[in-house]
């Protein structure tokens, strides 16, 4: 069990020490007031130590902005686990998949195979128990992973449109927009739709794999 918890931990760690890396990267190349806290030009090593620690902050005031703002706004993963079971859900695509975990969501709710109607609670309670017999078990490592992925690409969704405030604020005078503002504005918002598309994506993904891993398990024992 102190492994699989260890494991989750450097998963969370350099999910958050990446956010923040990405980030600070992305304000120097744009050439933000942000550098300035990380930079001494004096010493290499002092410079290596403030640009690793300042991204850890950086990337776990990040996470726990985006997380808040996951749970108003995105709903990223109680979309996920409160409606993998229910007809064009998004989540499961195949229909002989849907089929069966559907059956095995009637196993633990006591439903008939008939009923395939199913509420978010329902949804809901057979995520979380499939969650914590693989927790149970230490075979949540696959899962803790996508998790971590998941949550460094909802950081960089508020990111990116915080550098490119900055970035207006800092270098565009006015309304008139350079080709290089344009070229920027573009690419921060094209950042922005990727990490968007690649959060949704990775919070259905660690509801399939899940379910996969706690049906197979199951079975076997």
């Amino acid at each position: 069990m102190n492994s699989a918890l260890d494991k989750v931990g450097v998963y969370d760690f350099f999910g958050v020490l990446l956010s923040g890396m990405i980030v600070i990267v992305v304000s120097c190349c744009l050439d933000l007031p942000l550098i300035n806290l990380i930079a001494n030009v004096e010493n290499d090593i002092v410079n290596a130590i403030l640009f690793l620690v300042g991204s850890f902050f950086l990337g776990l005031v990040l996470q726990e902005i985006s997380s808040v703002l996951d749970k108003k706004v995105f709903k990223f993963r109680e979309n996920a686990r409160c409606k993998f079971l229910n007809d064009e859900n998004k989540i499961i695509g195949n229909e002989l998949e849907l089929k069966s975990f559907r059956e095995l969501a009637n196993k633990i709710l006591n439903k008939s195979n008939d009923d395939q109607v199913y509420n978010e609670t329902e949804n809901e309670y057979v995520f979380y128990l499939c969650k914590t017999f693989l927790e149970t078990h230490e075979k949540c490592d696959k899962a803790n992973k996508i998790n971590s992925l998941y949550a460094m690409s909802r950081s960089l969704i508020i990111s990116m449109p915080l550098c490119l405030s900055a970035y207006y604020r800092y270098n565009i005078k006015s309304f008139s927009f350079s080709r290089q503002d344009l070229v920027v504005i573009f690419i921060m918002a094209m950042l922005t739709v990727i990490f968007y598309k690649r959060a949704k994506r990775f919070a259905a993904y660690r509801v399939r794999v899940i379910l996969r891993q706690y049906k197979i398990l199951n079975e076997k024992n």
